[in-house]
């Protein structure tokens, strides 16, 4: 009978192929490099292939590592999911959650529809909105939960993971050098941390610069990118593929990243909240995020 296979040496595969390099998967499994490599070369001895070329800093997956990840995918979930059904046991109730509208767009969905499964008793009331109106909510106890970025209040918050925020444009879109930056903003009179901390840096540039679209919708933001009305500022996640990103090399400063975080609410003391802050602090902290989807 054929070996079967070990879980941890698929989550390790899994967690390389995820991140790229061995060493930046050493760091999200807490295990040295030596021993990751020993876990691929028992695995590779194992199906009889190689599953990773290494290339420098660099690592990447051969053919034969591609049909092995979506089973390791696949298996991985399915353990986990029995785990996890097993350990709800009949917990019912209702949680009311915000998310960032940029968090919405990553790997959350796919958490919270996981758990929806696992926890069919569980009634997840969803709301998308900025940050600093979830907090908001979340210091009225109008949210059990919510995920969004950790500068707009000084309160207890578990960190999940840094969002890049990046210059963007149509792929078409020039921009004409004599003139002000044309951007695309959230509106200027709403909180905006990140936004503010970009426009600082533009400052200090001397690169002088002018609205030309606000809007607080990530969907409409998204558009006038893409119709070349200018500059957008956007999370990672949102750029799509008919976008183009700009950086020093186009005269433009970096951005700082956000850190996203679960806040809770104090007054929350359901089973069911429960149940999903955990949920979510083991499938979106950074590296757990890029293993589970």
């Amino acid at each position: 009978m054929a070996e079967l296979f070990s879980l941890d040496q698929l989550r390790t595969f899994v967690t390389i192929a995820d991140s790229g390099s061995f060493t930046a998967a050493a760091e999200r499994l807490y295990k040295t490099q030596p021993a990751l490599s020993m876990q691929m070369k028992n695995l590779e001895e194992q199906v009889g292939a190689q599953l990773l070329r290494r290339s420098g800093r660099e690592t990447t997956v051969t053919e034969a590592g591609r049909i092995l990840l979506s089973y390791a995918r696949r298996i991985l979930d399915m353990n986990e999911e029995a785990i996890a059904k097993l350990s709800v046991g009949d917990a019912a109730g209702s949680v009311r959650i915000g998310v960032l509208e940029e968090a919405a767009l990553g790997p959350l969905v796919h958490a919270l529809t996981r758990f929806g499964r696992l926890c069919t008793n569980i009634h997840i009331q969803l709301e998308v909105s900025t940050s600093w109106e979830l907090v908001r909510k979340i210091e009225s106890n109008a949210l059990c939960l919510a995920v969004a970025n950790t500068a707009y209040s000084s309160g207890p918050v578990e960190p999940l993971w840094q969002e890049r925020y990046l210059w963007v444009c149509a792929d078409t879109y020039e921009r004409n050098p004599e003139a002000p930056l044309q951007l695309i903003l959230d509106p200027l009179d709403c909180s905006c941390c990140v936004r503010d901390e970009a426009l600082e840096r533009l400052a200090e540039r001397g690169i002088e610069w002018r609205v030309v679209f606000s809007s607080i919708s990530l969907p409409a933001l998204q558009a006038a990118v893409r119709a070349g009305l200018g500059i957008g500022l956007l999370s990672e996640s949102a750029v799509t593929p008919n976008m183009r990103v700009l950086g020093p090399d186009d005269g433009l400063p970096d951005v700082p990243p956000a850190d996203i975080g679960l806040y809770r609410s104090e007054e929350t003391k359901s089973e069911a909240a429960d149940l999903l802050h955990d949920f979510l602090l083991e499938n979106l902290r950074t590296g757990a995020a890029a293993l589970k989807v």
